[in-house]
């Protein structure tokens, strides 16, 4: 299943998902776009504490201007090259991956779904070899997509 696939699929099965509306205040509260990088940087934590608190997780440390964008599972750390709203997601959702695993918070990444197929939906028909990663990079573009049709 390619990315754009997954997407579409997700916008199906997550259409109720918890981060849709964080993201959308995100984007009308800041100019994610062109904005200082600064204030983006202050917007990208703000939406990381708020979508901690609705999936109920840790939030995880944001550090930027790195070399790469990044998620370290031991030490719950996203790296962004630059403050970005659809590299942010792309980390943050391996974050709530690594919570799913470490605590068994089964079906964190299914948005609270009861169905266990819809449990399997994130890490099934991937196209890359690196767990989570197709789920994580059509997660970022479904929840933007989702925000901005709202």
């Amino acid at each position: 299943m390619t990315i754009r696939e997954r997407v579409e699929l997700y916008k199906k099965v997550f259409k109720d998902s918890v981060a849709i509306e964080p993201v959308k205040e995100f984007m009308n509260k800041c100019d994610w776009i062109t904005g200082d990088d600064f204030e983006r940087l202050e917007c990208i934590r703000s939406l990381n504490t708020e979508l901690s608190g609705v999936y109920q997780v840790s939030i995880p440390v944001i550090t930027v201007w790195v070399r790469d964008n990044n998620y370290v599972a031991a030490t719950g750390e996203i790296y962004l090259t630059e403050p970005d709203l659809e590299g942010f997601l792309h980390q943050f959702r391996h974050h709530l991956q690594n919570v799913e695993r470490k605590y068994e918070r089964r079906g964190l990444t299914a948005e609270g779904s009861m169905d266990k197929n819809v449990w399997r939906l994130p890490y099934k028909d991937t196209i890359r070899r690196m767990y989570g990663e197709d789920d994580a990079r059509a997660w970022s573009k479904f929840v933007i997509e989702a925000a901005m049709d709202q």
